[in-house]
């Protein structure tokens, strides 16, 4: 039986099975114990427990197989509905990326006030080597302020400990006719939908707005290790900023997304 106390639920969004190499591989050397949900988005592929355990992980793990490709915000919304009643109890998820590391599931003790614990991340925008080899070793990826690049403290989504029951409550939000409105948003850009910080202002505003007492914090460690290396059109099928002006245009597309979840939380 696994101690309720502190324990972390890591839900993982996957499209691109082959990536788990190098996501649930670095896993298996997390010696916390831990829960892993997988969210497979890709209906071609049944993604099955003996495909993870030949990765290397041995803990618990329940999978989804979706029948439709749902995209990544969809995908981390039923991680977060998954994690309340597939998680053992825990309190914490941390979402990560299918081709990203993730190096601890660290929680320290903290008052029911917190809602998120920010850390630091490395960003690795070299050869495709370099994260292969960050995978393989994660504890020698050091920083050299150009191919490998340390993000401190790293705000969003991705390698944040999030309280799962904020994440239950900001997916009921995003259902239904808020989804739809977020989808005419996505479709709407011309580069990657930005679900990630989309996601990370609408929690921060949830917070503010239902548990004005609440708040994050942050912990001085680096904790995951992100793919930078610019593949959006291949994994997406469009790119991960524009050609000009990326800032403005994600600022308004920021806002419209801001404007719908204003409304579902009003």
């Amino acid at each position: 039986m696994l101690r309720k106390k502190n324990l972390v639920v890591v839900g993982l969004a996957t499209f691109n099975t082959e990536m788990l190499k190098i996501s649930v591989s670095a896993m298996a050397g997390i010696k916390s114990k831990f829960v892993l949900i997988i969210h497979n988005d890709n209906p071609a592929v049944k993604l099955t427990k003996r495909d993870i355990r030949k990765l290397g992980y041995g803990g618990p793990v329940h999978i989804i197989n979706s029948a439709t490709n749902v995209g990544l915000r969809t995908a981390r919304m039923r991680l977060a509905d998954a994690a309340a009643t597939h998680g053992h109890g825990a309190q914490w998820i941390i979402y990560v990326d299918d081709d990203d590391i993730l190096l601890n599931v660290d929680i320290p003790p903290v008052g029911s006030e917190i809602f998120a614990i920010i850390q630091n991340s490395v960003s690795i925008r070299g050869p495709v080597s370099d994260l292969i080899k960050a995978a393989a070793n994660p504890q020698n990826t050091v920083p050299d302020g150009e191919n490998i690049i340390l993000q401190r403290p790293h705000p969003g989504m991705r390698g944040t400990a999030v309280r799962i029951s904020y994440m239950t409550a900001v997916a009921k939000l995003m259902d239904g006719e808020t989804d739809a409105l977020l989808r005419e948003i996505d479709e709407s850009l011309e580069f990657r939908p930005p679900v990630d910080t989309m996601m990370w202002n609408t929690l921060n505003a949830f917070a503010r707005k239902f548990q004005p007492q609440s708040k994050p914090i942050f912990m001085d460690a680096v904790n995951y290790i992100q793919n930078d290396i610019d593949t959006h059109c291949v994994k997406y099928g469009r790119p991960g900023i524009c050609e000009k002006n990326h800032q403005s245009h994600m600022e308004r597309a920021l806002a419209r997304y801001a404007r719908v979840m204003d409304k579902a939380m009003a």
